[in-house]
């Protein structure tokens, strides 16, 4: 079944969010409504405290008075004349924040006190603004986050969900249409690059496939020729039409003329044949060593544990080389793949070594199973080794990595050195 391939699984995240922020700010708040607000019991307490120390020790000190949070302080009124009492109650003073108690000491009224106080509001429910002010800021930065995520990432992602498919239907000439993405202008670029070098190489293979036709047919034209002419003089040897060896040695004559002649367009088609590989362009610029080695490490490493192969890397200086360091890189992982296909899963080495102006870089491994006649044909085009039996390959690796080096100035050849195959890469310094 095809995926879906549309933002409507991102703005539903978008609405679960959305819907976790209200749910929570709506409990909360419930949360608070609900819970009881003691906020303007505080001072009582303090005060109760208070007329139990004057109850105990019949004073309240300065010293008690400091250790309260809300009771800031007091005035006494040891008169208990009525008019004495109204008046205290009635004059409040500190901003109207105090209320008036009766003093006993030893069962005995000894007059009122008057409580000063701060009513500091406190309480569970005044912090419901400020949580609903983080809830608020929380839900902003968050869905902020995800808009932002939608149109710089998902967006210009989900746009490329159709390119492969159309690619892999062969449409290759529709262009790919860059989005505004900060993050991936490179990434698309890359894409429609890769759709420019598919329509290219179908261009080239229908190229080929039309040349190859029409070589079939102008060889067909021209063997028929030379080969009618043996035919007809092999046949009157055959039947014996002319007497004497003058004529005799004239008709095998021409046998062989004709002979060379079919030899010659097939030494013609053998060499069209070899020229039938990608025609890869190379950069002429510079790039290091590092470069290549480092991109090799991490691309084997990995590899080579899994299979649990040995996979050394000398040591060497960061030169810098004249070439092309993607096509450099290239021709090293053909090295490397070959390596992995046709040794034995012992070691596989990256070694490295200079040579005058030239530095060398050679991939070896263990497992050499190919005979000493068959090893000078390794680069050549679409050859395979005895040992190639049941591997997959179709025998261009090791060609298009020599043709790679001579296309940067350098060369490539292989030797084998006892069980190790050694298959060395010539790069120029600058």
């Amino acid at each position: 079944m095809k995926p879906k391939g549309d933002l409507r699984s991102y703005n539903r995240l978008i609405v679960f969010v959305s819907s976790v922020f209200a749910a929570g700010i709506v409990l909360a708040n419930f949360v608070f409504l609900i819970w009881p607000d003691d906020s303007d019991r505080f001072y009582h307490v303090e005060a109760n405290r208070l007329i139990d120390k004057y109850s105990a020790t019949g004073e309240i000190t300065a010293a008690d008075i400091a250790s309260c949070q809300r009771i800031k302080g007091i005035e006494e009124l040891t008169s208990l004349l009525p008019s004495d009492m109204q008046r205290f109650i009635d004059d409040s003073g500190y901003d109207n924040r105090s209320f008036v108690r009766p003093l006993y000491y030893n069962g005995q009224l000894k007059g009122y006190v008057k409580f000063f106080y701060t009513d500091d509001k406190t309480s569970v429910r005044s912090f419901a603004p400020l949580q609903n002010a983080v809830f608020l800021l929380m839900f902003t930065l968050c869905m902020g986050v995800l808009f932002y995520l939608k149109y710089t990432v998902i967006k210009p992602l989900n746009a490329i969900n159709a390119f492969p498919e159309a690619l892999a239907k062969g449409d290759l000439i529709t262009p790919f249409h860059e989005r505004n993405g900060r993050f991936f202008n490179k990434f698309f670029w890359g894409l429609d690059m890769l759709r420019e070098t598919l329509l290219s190489e179908r261009q080239r293979v229908l190229a080929i496939e039309k040349e190859k036709a029409q070589t079939a047919l102008s060889l067909s034209h021209e063997i028929k020729t030379p080969l009618g002419a043996i035919m007809l003089c092999a046949k009157a040897l055959q039947e014996d039409l002319f007497q004497g060896a003058e004529r005799r040695n004239e008709l095998l004559t021409k046998i062989v003329k004709h002979s060379w002649e079919i030899q010659a367009l097939v030494v013609s088609l053998q060499a069209g044949a070899s020229e039938i590989v990608p025609d890869l362009p190379v950069e002429d610029g510079e790039f290091y060593l590092d470069e290549i080695i480092h991109r090799a490490d991490e691309a084997y490493r990995w590899r080579m544990k899994l299979t649990r192969t040995q996979f050394r890397i000398d040591s060497h200086p960061n030169l810098l080389l004249r070439g092309d360091a993607d096509r450099a890189f290239q021709a090293l992982c053909n090295l490397l793949e070959n390596a992995m296909k046709y040794g034995d899963g012992e070691l596989i080495s990256i070694e490295l070594s200079r040579e005058e102006d030239c530095q060398l870089v050679t991939v070896a491994n263990s497992g050499n199973s190919l005979s000493s006649e068959e090893s000078v044909h390794i680069f050549q085009s679409f050859w395979r080794g005895s040992n190639a039996q049941g591997k997959p390959g179709n025998g261009l690796g090791l060609f298009i990595a020599r043709r790679l080096c001579v296309k940067m100035g350098g060369e490539a050849y292989a030797f084998q050195d006892g069980d190790l195959m050694r298959v060395t890469l010539v790069f120029r310094t600058r």
